[in-house]
């Protein structure tokens, strides 16, 4: 565990106990007792120092103290990721949230599968939510991402503020630049869009260029939808944190 998730009724006290599923995996599963220390954040983002006073039989009573905050360099990234089956959302937005997305949001598309109602809408949201706030116990992350309620994939270029750089992977060469180009010039958010298990539509694909998103191609393998977007992400991750040592030349006209 990097650092540990207050729960949701955590209101700022400097000593506070632990129930249920958090008392059992600190000190059930990580065995950790009086006098153990860990970092931790609260729900707003913010890092606190927590060490375990006392353990009773179904709760542990801790002290929580502010820690100075850390944060991220770079730009903020947002995935909208179509819809996918099953468990594979549940793990795109773990990976998500791990590899430093700040924003996720489920997209409804042409060819995802699941149609969700307005309730499942919330109950979905909620259980991404709660992976996302999971995942950065494992990362060590300072921020909190935010998982949104599932949009229409028509609604996603009202969704990219101004000035933002917008990106989606597609399994077919319509790429005009390479994602170091897409890349090179500075900006503060990054969006990508990652299509669902039958990939994005060529209307849809057309929707994203006319409001200014550029293609990247993923190449000639087949990847699957969970897959592709950690290859996204992980791709923009690496060119960004590389970005100060390669230069980007221009293409010969010849």
């Amino acid at each position: 565990m990097r650092q540990f998730m207050l729960p949701p009724d955590y209101r700022g006290e400097s000593r506070f106990r632990l129930r249920g599923r958090d008392f059992h995996y600190l000190v059930r599963v990580l065995r950790l007792g009086v006098g153990d220390s860990f970092d931790g954040l609260d729900r707003a983002g913010r890092r606190v120092a927590i060490e375990i006073r006392e353990v009773g039989s179904d709760f542990c009573g801790v002290e929580i103290e502010p820690r100075a905050a850390e944060a991220e360099t770079g730009p903020r990234l947002t995935l909208f990721q179509c819809l996918l089956k099953g468990a594979k959302m549940d793990l795109v937005v773990r990976q998500a949230a791990e590899a430093g997305v700040l924003r996720i949001v489920p997209v409804v598309s042409g060819r995802s599968v699941p149609r969700l109602d307005e309730t499942d809408r919330t109950a979905r949201a909620e259980r991404w939510s709660r992976i996302a706030r999971e995942a950065l116990q494992q990362s060590g992350r300072p921020d909190v991402p935010a998982v949104a309620p599932p949009l229409p994939f028509a609604e996603i270029p009202g969704q990219l503020p101004g000035g933002a750089t917008g990106l989606f992977f597609h399994q077919a060469p319509l790429a005009n630049k390479t994602l170091h180009e897409y890349l090179s010039h500075k900006t503060e958010e990054i969006a990508l869009v990652v299509g669902p298990e039958g990939g994005l539509s060529a209307h849809e694909a057309g929707l994203l260029e006319s409001a200014g998103f550029g293609a990247v191609y993923l190449g000639r393998r087949v990847l699957r939808a969970e897959t592709a977007a950690l290859y996204a992400v992980a791709a923009v991750q690496t060119v960004l944190l590389e970005k100060d040592t390669w230069i980007v030349r221009p293409r010969s006209s010849e």
